[in-house]
């Protein structure tokens, strides 16, 4: 880790000489760093306003697509296509919702890690806490991820299918019984491309919490 220094002197010949090397000789040592979690881009009074404003939002969300998904269950027969794929998408984002509203009661336990440990030669330094990098970091932060991530994937897959059933019934003039013969192709489509970007994904290890 290089650390460069300003120096103003006009004699200065070479440019190597502004640089002090506070610690080259653990490569362990380089790969403890990381985005501050506080205080990067907005100050701590605007994060909390804008906290407490998404976590609201999400609770109401919660709450409207939860009662969308209890009228279908006490009578699912009044839901045929293509207004059924609504069901679907109030499924999705009372997931996504839910995870919100789980974000904010979480606070910076999930957000954030512990700061690392200082380097040996600067022992006295006092290290910051860092945003969550790697599904194998946090089980709390993948988790969430795979939540917020599939079903968002998913209800943007569903939007699709509703207008394409919606184009079904209306331009092509199909019944119902027409359309929920194909309803598979639908579940296909919306449920396995989310799980594959998911897997995918998780697998490169692309996960980062959003602070």
């Amino acid at each position: 880790m290089m650390l460069r220094r300003d120096v103003d002197n006009s004699d200065d010949d070479d440019d190597d000489d502004d640089d002090v090397d506070v610690d080259n000789d653990d490569d362990a040592d380089k790969r403890d760093c990381g985005a501050p979690c506080h205080a990067m881009f907005f100050p701590e009074k605007e994060r909390t306003v804008l906290r407490y404003w998404v976590g609201s939002w999400a609770a109401v969300c919660v709450a409207s697509c939860l009662f969308t998904v209890l009228t279908f269950l006490i009578d699912s027969s009044r839901f045929r296509y293509p207004e059924r794929a609504i069901v679907f998408l109030a499924v999705c984002y009372l997931v996504v919702g839910c995870a919100y509203v789980a974000g904010l009661g979480a606070g910076d336990s999930v957000a954030c890690r512990e700061p690392f440990p200082p380097p040996v030669r600067l022992g006295r330094l006092q290290m910051m806490s860092t945003i969550t990098q790697g599904h194998r970091q946090s089980t709390a932060c993948t988790v969430l991820f795979m939540a917020l991530y599939f079903c968002c994937m998913a209800a943007f897959a569903w939007w699709s299918c509703l207008a394409f059933a919606w184009f079904l019934a209306a331009g092509l003039k199909w019944g119902h019984e027409a359309i929920e013969n194909k309803s598979h192709l639908f579940h296909l489509v919306a449920w396995a491309i989310p799980a594959l970007q998911t897997i995918s994904v998780l697998a490169m290890a692309k996960v980062e919490e959003a602070f």
